[in-house]
């Protein structure tokens, strides 16, 4: 399995899910399959109103999408494997339940990780609230232009809806990684903590969320809606094209 879901013990209404793909939680196929399948089943579960989005691979968030995925296959195989990249986005984009990213936290373990390059970027920007551990050596962003491939549309959007034009614009034509510091000053993470309180500040942020009375939660998510539709719309007709 790829994908390890469950409800956070003492937390009502949390679940954690983590990525386990080894080495580097690459964005395969079947881990974009299973991180579907997974948000699916939660937003079921009535008493799951949050999801915190975390890795239990050291050192790394995920490193993005697979590239092997797309080297030498069929083009029936590519396409199934880009719908699975936007089933991705839309699905984290578009839940009612409330997302944090949390780049990253040791699991059991004290090995540091963190990093979150390209679709690993993509991922933890779908999230409503983004904490990085306070880490030097640990990275995000979108470096594309790095690797000679033109960031997609979608990356780009979203990227623009979170950091804005201008940033955006910088960052993808120089193929730019922000190290936490550097994330936070231009708002691609909302928060630096100490490697070792990540997990524990996602679920104190989680708690401030949830305690929102319903009609008010539910007023937060029509107008996140708003915000977030005209990029899903935007890709959807790109994807027709």
């Amino acid at each position: 399995m790829a994908i390890r879901a469950a409800l956070r013990s003492g937390f009502s209404g949390v679940a954690v899910m983590s990525l386990q793909s080894p080495p580097v939680n690459s964005l395969s196929l079947d881990l974009l399959t299973e991180l579907c399948i997974t948000v699916e089943k939660l937003e079921m579960d009535k008493s799951c109103r949050g999801l915190i989005l975390t890795s239990s691979q050291p050192k790394v968030f995920s490193a993005g999408l697979d590239i092997m995925e797309m080297y030498g296959r069929s083009r029936e195989h590519c396409a199934e494997f880009w719908r699975a990249v936007q089933e991705m986005w839309f699905k984290l984009y578009s839940t009612n339940m409330v997302t944090i990213a949390v780049i990253n936290v040791p699991h059991r373990v004290t090995r540091p990780h963190g990093s979150s390059p390209a679709g690993g970027c993509l991922m933890a920007m779908s999230c409503d609230y983004r904490i990085m551990a306070d880490n030097a050596r640990y990275i995000i962003g979108l470096n594309e232009t790095q690797l000679g491939i033109v960031a997609p549309t979608m990356f780009k959007d979203t990227m623009v809806n979170t950091v804005g034009h201008r940033i955006t614009e910088m960052a993808l034509e120089l193929g730019l990684l922000f190290n936490p510091s550097e994330a936070l000053r231009i708002g691609l993470v909302d928060q630096l903590v100490a490697e070792d309180q990540v997990l524990t500040t996602a679920t104190q942020t989680m708690t401030k969320w949830l305690a929102i009375p319903e009609e008010e939660s539910h007023a937060a998510v029509l107008s996140d809606e708003r915000v977030r539709s005209a990029l899903r719309y935007s890709e959807q007709q790109q994807t027709v094209r």
